[in-house]
This record gives C-alpha cells, sequence and structure tokens, in this order.
C-alpha cells in the first residue's frame, strides 16, 4: 500500500507537465511495479495540432516528468518503454493525436534502487516541476551563460534521440519570421480562434485550458511572435497592453534526423527535461512552435535549419530562453485531479 501511495503521488507530480492549450491528455493505469501512460485523443484540440504531434509531445512531457517522480518519491531506478505496441499504423496521422487514441504509448517501470547519483539528480529536477511555467512575456535579464547552455543541451541530450542546438545567430531572424508569418495566418482562421477560446480557462472543462492571466503580453515591436491567446473570431479580447521583449531572443532548436512517433514523443520528453534543468538553473522558458503545425511552414522551417545548422534536421520544438528581469511572475494553470486521471 505504501508504494501503491508514492506511486500515486508520483503521478500528481508527474501531471504539473506542460500539454497542448494545457489539455493534460494523458491517463494512467497501475501495472504491478509500473505505470502504463495512455493518450486520451478525446481531450486534445484539433485544429492546432493537425497531425497530432503535439498530443504526442504532451505524452513525451508527462513521461519525463514521471521518471524523475517515481524516483524522487521511491527511490528507485526506473526503465521506459515507448510504444509497446507499435502505436499507429505506419504514416496514419489524425488531428489531436486521434490515431493514437486509447493506444499505451509509454510503460514506465520500477527497478532495483537507484544509484546516489541518479537520485540526487531526479529529486533536483523534480523539485523544479511545481515551479516550471511556460513563459509568454519578456526574458530581458540576458542569454544563458555557455555553463547554463550546455547544461541544458544534456538534458535535451538525455531524452537519447533528440539534440538541443542553440540558433546560430543568422538562423534567429529567419525562425522569428516564419514564426511571425504562421501566427499571422493562424489569426485569420475563425477555426483556430474558435478553438484558442474554447481552451482559454472557464470555457474549457474544469481543471484544463489557460487562464487569462497566464497569456502573456505582446512583443512592442513585434520581434517575438508569441502565440496570441487574446484574438477572437469577433476581434481582439486582450486589453492593449504591449511590453518590449529581448533583441535578440535565444533560442534553442531540438531536433532529430526523423520524423516518426517516437521522435514526436521524445521531443515532448526532451523538451519538458531542457525546460526543467532550465528552471533550476533560474531561466524562463518560452515555446514558439507555430510553424510547426502546418505541413507547408514546417517544411520552409526545417529547411532553414538544416542550412543553418550543416545537416538535414527535422525541427520538434523551438524553445526561447533567457534570464527575467527580477523574480519571474507567472500565473498558475489548472490541473485535473489524479483520480479523474487513473484508468481501471
Amino acid at each position: 500500500m505504501l508504494e501503491r501511495d508514492r506511486i500515486v503521488s508520483a503521478l500528481e507530480d508527474a501531471s504539473s507537465a506542460p500539454s497542448i492549450h494545457n489539455s493534460q491528455p494523458w491517463r494512467f493505469r497501475l501495472v504491478g511495479s509500473g505505470v502504463e501512460v495512455v493518450l486520451d485523443a478525446s481531450v486534445t484540440p484539433r485544429t492546432v495540432d493537425p497531425v497530432g504531434r503535439w498530443a504526442l509531445a504532451s505524452i513525451g512531457a508527462v513521461v519525463a516528468n514521471l521518471e524523475l517522480a517515481l524516483t524522487a518519491r521511491t527511490g528507485r531506478a526506473i526503465t521506459t518503454a515507448y510504444l509497446p505496441d507499435g502505436g499507429a499504423p505506419a504514416g496514419e496521422t489524425r488531428a489531436g493525436g486521434a490515431a493514437h487514441d486509447g493506444r499505451v504509448l509509454a510503460v514506465v517501470t520500477l527497478g532495483e534502487v537507484a544509484t546516489t547519483t541518479a537520485a540526487m539528480h531526479a529529486a533536483r529536477l523534480a523539485g523544479a516541476m511545481e515551479e516550471r511555467r511556460t513563459t509568454r512575456g519578456p526574458l530581458l535579464g540576458g542569454p544563458p551563460t555557455d555553463e547554463e547552455w550546455a547544461e541544458i543541451r544534456a538534458a535535451v541530450a538525455f531524452s537519447g534521440e533528440i539534440l538541443g542546438a542553440p540558433a546560430p545567430s543568422a538562423l534567429v531572424p529567419q525562425l522569428l519570421a516564419l514564426t511571425a508569418r504562421s501566427e499571422t495566418e493562424r489569426q485569420d482562421s475563425g477555426a483556430y480562434l474558435e478553438e484558442i477560446q474554447a481552451w482559454m480557462a472557464g470555457a474549457a472543462r474544469a481543471g484544463t485550458g489557460i487562464p487569462r492571466g497566464a497569456v502573456g503580453t505582446p512583443d512592442a515591436d513585434g520581434r517575438v511572435p508569441v502565440r496570441d491567446f487574446t484574438q477572437t473570431p469577433l476581434g481582439s479580447s486582450g486589453d492593449g497592453d504591449v511590453v518590449v521583449f529581448e533583441d535578440p531572443p535565444a533560442l534553442l532548436v531540438l531536433h532529430s534526423g526523423s520524423d516518426t512517433p517516437r521522435d514526436q514523443l521524445l521531443a515532448g520528453y526532451a523538451m519538458q527535461r531542457a525546460m526543467l534543468e532550465a528552471t533550476v538553473l533560474g531561466l524562463g522558458v518560452g515555446v514558439l512552435g507555430q510553424a510547426l503545425e502546418e505541413p507547408a511552414s514546417r517544411a520552409e522551417f526545417d529547411a532553414v535549419a538544416s542550412t543553418a545548422l550543416g545537416g538535414a534536421v527535422v525541427v520538434h520544438q523551438v524553445l526561447r530562453l533567457g534570464h527575467p528581469l527580477g523574480a519571474p511572475t507567472h500565473v498558475p494553470t489548472p490541473r485535473r485531479p489524479v483520480a479523474e486521471l487513473l484508468l481501471g
């Protein structure tokens, strides 16, 4: 019973992971000495995620948390198996990850007693789970130091397959321009705007969605195209405030050599590891993934990144990193109770 209580506590810790529009599309099943992580695509947004990559990345992020939380709570090492049934048929993609709905996408199993080093590492990052937030405001306190970049890249590489590359200075404006164009095009889509508003807190189901206080304030100069949650089919619901963002922003490109469901899962895993490491280091982390959502803009994104990074890459996410000026103030996003996430 004590072990089960610790596992359930770890599930509560893990559920603080980021997910697309805070949809929290994970469900858990306790099996022997481990946990099956299942995708519930009935709760995922569709328009923003036309091929399901953000749904899979959300599962990867919660798995990263779960591994750390289980070791921190139980003192035991873990092993993780991804896509144990092989996943959806090859090439099948559906909005919101519906092709993987109800599938076990990862099995996290407790093993022997963790080494002291592994236990300390897990405790260090697990301690940042509740504090971690997605930054939608400026990071004017300076970019990561060389030492901080090294720590964050090591956190990404822990995934085993995803790499993290600080964007060269010439690449940064190209990535920002493609992201800005995608964001602008999104604002012309009534379906997209309706979906955004449905996920604002108060409109989404209890315990999910994005509180109005967490949407951030736009860049006064338009250099950093954060996702705008204030637009509606009838116009902006924002208060008109703007702030000056850092120039240039420091960007981390998460990439691999392929774009399989496993890659997409591990990209979310790597992103969350990077976010937790950044939180420990006192860095803020923003996300600039709009251009990765549609196939045409994604192809352009991959092309410019491949040229700048010196080889063919598939970009899975772009993170904006930097030190905030003063103590960051983030509005927490809601979470569903674990009891609602457990499968029989």
